[in-house]
């Protein structure tokens, strides 16, 4: 075996030897660029994939109250669009829980309003696959109700109507209060693996603005 001194006189191989190792470092190189390229695609075509899908959205589009009997009432018209990984999880068999959450708010002036009162209305919609229905259940009251299309459960649990939030009597005359009003996928109670999908995913993100209006008689 013949050897040649570098300039850091460590010896260097000579000869054929030095030629298949050459080649066989090229090809690996090769081999990895082919495999970045690969990956690179299939990532551009999951990112496009991502972007097609929908993403889902809730808007509250309308809301008001009125005093009845001495206790004020909510009313609201709430559009769920789900996205297509919530609609995925759902026809799986993942039961989406909803968070309706209202405040009642005394506006101050030279202060951040403060909260008067708070409610919660809670919804959970699930899907059977024997019976083919959607299933709509209060989960303050307990009540549920059978649906044949999404469409027609996620109207059903859209229409809010006649909620109690608050006594009058708890209330000042001197005062001037507002109503806020959102809905929320609620993450927090998901069953534990979703829930941990659901925290990496914008998907489960899904939440409306809050909708703002003066309480009145």
């Amino acid at each position: 075996m013949n050897y040649r001194f570098t300039h850091a006189d460590r010896p260097d191989r000579c000869g054929a030897g030095t030629h298949r190792f050459s080649n066989r470092r090229h090809g690996l190189f090769l081999l990895n660029t082919g495999t970045l390229i690969i990956g690179f695609l299939i990532m551009l075509l999951v990112f496009s994939e991502s972007a097609l899908a929908s993403k889902g959205r809730f808007e509250i589009r309308t809301a008001d109250s009125r005093l009845y009997n001495g206790v004020y009432f909510a009313s609201a018209q709430v559009d769920y669009d789900l996205s297509d990984e919530a609609l995925e999880a759902l026809e799986s068999g993942v039961a989406l829980p909803f968070m309706l959450r209202i405040e009642v708010n005394r506006v101050r002036r030279w202060w951040p309003d403060k909260e008067v009162a708070s409610l919660e209305q809670g919804y959970l919609l699930s899907y059977q696959p024997l019976s083919q229905r959607y299933i709509v259940k209060n989960l303050n009251s307990g009540e549920q109700d059978s649906f044949a299309t999404l469409f027609s459960a996620l109207n059903d649990m859209g229409r809010v109507a006649d909620l109690p939030i608050i006594d009058a009597s708890l209330l000042r005359p001197d005062r001037r209060y507002e109503i806020a009003m959102r809905v929320v996928l609620d993450q927090a109670t998901l069953p534990g693996p979703i829930r941990f999908i659901a925290f990496w995913s914008s998907g489960f993100k899904l939440q409306s603005d809050w909708y703002v209006w003066n309480l009145s008689e």
